[in-house]
């Protein structure tokens, strides 16, 4: 009898007749229960992001459409409002949105305006606020780098090789200098400095050879304080033109390391062992590796060679006695020896093949120690896709060999956690394989021609199929300029590789498409490498069974709501009260009552982002002396980049022809930046200068927040928490880092408007008020350390009334606004933009103004009706060469799909 045939009919006995089980031992149907349970009463979201180019510059829009989707990838319900946060390469917020999901999406656009944005690794995260109860690692991440046409004067390229020797290291670095025509500066003077942790370790000033190329070795004590540094370099142009540029160090040094992942976990003896491995850069990028397995008498017992991003996989059959270790050359010539884990007298192992297109080969094998203690032993094997259990079947030992053949088609696309169990709900086993079938739903895209001449329609159609049957789905569509947007489709993130993979996966993801394009053979064993490499972040069974639940805080969103508490002047709760919400630009009207402890809640309130809102409250007694206070919200911490092995060094070089092409889209915005000029004058920004208490301070600060920086935001100290460069935020207190980390606990000072506060006192700072934050990591004088026990300065200073200017009535008024009455600007949601698609409809139109536009178009609405079809309509610009459309989302079953279509522009 086939084990298979075995492993189903146990299955169906299990639901069907059940099995009695002595007290220490767990029951099939108890861990199937406990895991359903958790699915159901904590389900969990995710967020993808399809944008219209995988890159941008200074001036350029970004336009993105979100897909919001349950953990098992269905279009998600649960939540009706969208974070979207654009961060800087030093991990500070630069922008903050907030959208309305409909129907499961949703989009939006950040425009890169050229006095607010400047050539840099961003990054984009999304997420719901349901989603901050779970591991921020569940939000969407993406690097978007961008690069600068308008304001660059300069084009740079750096080279960086690190060098150790003893307790001191180095960096080589060569800097090319040209201008945007290509000419080099040469023999142009540079001063430079080498800065780490905010302080100033290096300086110095040379000379640029008759090529541009400046030569610096940099060098300190210790490796870490270069990994952390950046390299600060000012070019004299001409005796009256300066240019600076800044280069993080980080990832200077080659450096490499392996990990070895034996296929179900452990190294068991006189058990066959397929051992995967991976071999990665100090950056985290794959690097090739080659080399030899031996034991510990020296014998060789076999050769490993990675086959993919540094993944690789051999066989080992593990002896008693004996340990093992690999000799290593990887692809930049570094050598090193690394030990195998040690293998395990008596165990149990899960191996499978996933090569077949329509059912996986499982093989659960033991060595004879552990065969002979648990002969006859039931166990339990469970199949898990995306947190729910689609297979489970017990069997008991009575061989050491078990083989089993499983339908593919009873698993949905995407990750199968195997895991073999004991009857006492210990795993002793796991594998993750990839489940890809045919009978996704698939998408194309037609046009009426394959080559279009400048400035021409062209006319489209989208169909969707879910198998081979048209079907209704939500769709998005971006068509570019390939030969001006160049990129390799192996490293873009898609919905497939988002949803399918990268939310699954623990980690960095290496070229994440490439597993879903032209699949092949190669791939599919590519796949099953990253399977065993990668770590799986769901919900680990030892939680289930003990039944330990995530923590609960905070509940779907269903709309923007504002809640609070309604006191007296001296803080007693308001029953009964009477409050008012209105938003005169949106001409939002809404009325609610306090409870009996104050509370009030004003819920789905219609508001755009930084738009006037007022709450005023009155009751039957006392009402001027009631007061109005305002519940703040969750932020999440701006964690470390996890793809910050995809950030750009040299950006100006990597985008070089997307930035030739926007600096002729963007030639008249650069003409308006150089030529303008400012007759009138400047409103003096405020100042801690403005206080004589502060006068001690250095007359520039370390670091200076603008008040655009807190656009959008709501609760001022949750924003001043991710955005205070040099500073951390920990046990209610703001401290400078370097201090903090080395162990020493003193907080900083904080003013607002030169008058000591404690960080309680931000919780009533509005955001609109505040003109600037200057942040001081040392004060020279001591003069305020001294003075109030503390270490480092914050000071934050409001808006200043112009001079000059007449008080009015209504100013009076503002600076001493009834108690009952709350006007404030909160994060509201963004609004929308539809993107620009010029029509072409007359000889006049064809030949006027230059069209140089990258994305000629971009419609996140394609919804396909009951024929699975949608008729889209464009017009090309001036730019000639191959056009990439690009079309993604989900049918109405949720079922994911991506299709690219090309076509020429003569």
């Amino acid at each position: 009898m086939k084990i298979s045939r075995f492993i189903f009919l146990a299955f169906f006995l299990v639901f069907k007749f059940g099995f009695l089980f002595a007290q220490d031992t767990i029951s099939l149907n108890n861990l199937i229960d406990k895991s359903q349970k958790i699915v159901q009463d904590y389900p969990y979201e995710k967020v993808y992001l399809h944008f219209d180019k995988p890159y941008y510059a200074v001036g350029d829009t970004i336009w993105f459409k979100a897909y919001v989707a349950t953990g098992q990838d269905q279009p998600s319900d649960l939540s009706k409002v969208l974070y979207v946060d654009l961060i800087a390469e030093n991990d500070t917020l630069v922008r903050s949105m907030k959208l309305p999901i409909v129907n499961t999406s949703a989009y939006g656009s950040i425009t890169l305006e050229p006095l607010a944005y400047k050539s840099g690794n961003y990054r984009i995260r999304a997420y719901t606020y349901w989603m901050l109860n779970f591991s921020e690692d569940l939000f969407f991440t993406k690097n978007i780098t961008i690069g600068d046409a308008i304001n660059r004067k300069i084009i740079t390229n750096i080279s960086l090789n690190g060098e150790t020797n003893g307790t001191s290291s180095s960096i080589n670095t060569k800097i090319l200098y040209q201008d945007q025509d290509g000419k080099a500066f040469a023999n142009k003077k540079v001063s430079w400095r080498l800065i780490s942790k905010f302080e100033t370790i290096a300086r110095g000033r040379e000379t640029t050879d008759a090529s541009g190329q400046l030569s610096l070795k940099l060098t300190a004590n210790e490796k870490a304080a270069l990994d952390t540094g950046v390299l600060e370099t000012t070019l004299e142009a001409d005796p009256n033109k300066l240019i600076t540029s800044v280069f993080p160090l980080k990832n200077a040094f080659a450096d490499t390391d392996l990990q070895f992942f034996p296929e179900s976990g452990e190294l068991i003896q006189n058990i066959s062992n397929k051992v995967a491995f991976k071999a990665i850069q100090e950056k985290g990028l794959g690097i090739s590796v080659k080399g030899e397995v031996l034991d510990n008498t020296g014998k060789l017992i076999g050769k490993l060679e990675s086959q993919h991003l540094g993944m690789g996989a051999f066989t080992l059959l593990p002896e008693a006695g004996k340990t093992y270790s690999a000799n290593l050359t990887f692809a930049n010539g570094i050598k090193k020896t690394v030990p195998l884990p040690a293998s395990k007298p008596s165990g149990l192992t899960l191996s499978v093949v996933n090569s077949t297109p329509s059912s996986i080969m499982i093989q659960i094998s033991t060595n004879q120690a552990f065969y002979n203690t648990n002969k006859d032993k039931n166990f339990y094997l469970v199949a898990r896709s995306k947190g729910v259990i689609a297979f489970a079947a017990q069997a008991a030992l009575n061989t050491m060999t078990i083989g089993a053949s499983i339908p593919k088609n009873k698993f949905p696309d995407g990750i199968l956690q195997i895991t073999v169990f004991t009857t006492k709900g210990e795993p002793l086993a796991e594998r993750l394989v990839f489940i890809k079938r045919n009978t996704i739903s698939s998408l194309s895209l037609s046009s009426d021609k394959k080559i279009y001449g400048t400035r021409q329609a062209v006319k489209m159609n989208v169909l969707a199929k879910t198998n081979n049957v048209p079907v209704e789905g939500n769709f998005s569509i971006s068509v570019i300029n390939e030969s001006k947007v160049p990129f390799n489709d192996d490293d873009e993130t898609t919905i497939l590789s988002s949803f399918l993979i990268s939310s699954e996966l623990q980690g960095f993801i290496e070229k994440p498409n490439y597993y879903f394009q032209q699949i092949n053979e190669k791939k599919t064993a590519d796949l099953d490498l990253l399977m065993m490499t990668q770590g799986y972040r769901k919900f680990s069974y030892n939680d289930i069974l003990a039944g330990k639940a995530p923590v609960i805080s905070v509940l779907p969103e269903q709309g923007i709501e504002f809640s609070g508490i309604l006191r007296t002047s001296n803080g007693m709760p308001v029953s009964n009260g009477s409050l008012k919400l209105v938003v005169p630009e949106s001409r939002f009207y809404a009325e609610t009552k306090s409870n009996l402890k104050g509370e009030f809640k004003f819920e789905k309130v219609v508001i755009t982002d930084s738009t006037e809102a007022t709450i005023s409250a009155r009751s039957q007694t006392a009402a001027k002396n009631m007061m109005i206070m305002l519940n703040g919200s969750g932020f999440p911490t701006i964690a470390r980049n996890k793809n910050i092995a995809e950030e750009k060094l040299n950006i100006d070089s990597v985008l070089l022809p997307y930035l030739d092409n926007s600096k002729r889209q963007y030639r008249m915005i650069t003409q308006m930046l150089q030529e303008v000029v400012v007759k009138a004058t400047a409103i003096k920004k405020s100042s801690h200068l403005d206080h004589p208490s502060l006068s001690g301070l250095a007359t520039v600060p370390d670091h200076q927040i603008e008040s655009d920086r807190f656009q959008g935001c709501v609760i001022f100290l949750n924003c001043l928490q991710s955005s205070a460069a040099g500073l951390i935020f920990s046990d209610n207190n703001f401290y400078v880092a370097r201090v903090f980390n080395s162990g020493l606990k003193v907080p900083v000072q904080i003013f607002y408007d030169g008058m000591p506060v404690d960080v309680n006192y931000l919780n009533n700072v509005q955001t609109a008020d505040v003109d600037n934050v200057e942040i001081f990591l040392k004060d020279d004088l001591g003069l305020v350390n001294r003075a109030y026990n503390t270490n480092g300065v914050l000071v934050i200073n409001s808006k200043k009334t112009e001079k000059g200017k007449a008080v009015t009535a209504e100013d009076l008024k503002k600076l001493f606004p009834p108690s009952n009455v709350l006007t404030f600007k909160p994060q509201g949601y963004i609004k929308k933009r539809e993107f620009y698609t010029p029509k072409y409809l007359t000889a006049a139109s064809r030949t006027v103004g230059a069209d140089y536009r990258s994305t000629v178009y971009w419609n996140p609405r394609v919804f396909t009706d009951k024929d699975g079809t949608m008729a889209l309509e464009f017009y090309n610009g001036d730019n000639k060469g191959t056009y990439k459309a690009v079309v993604e989302g989900t049918d109405i079953d949720g079922n994911l799909s991506r299709f690219i279509y090309r076509y020429k522009v003569e």
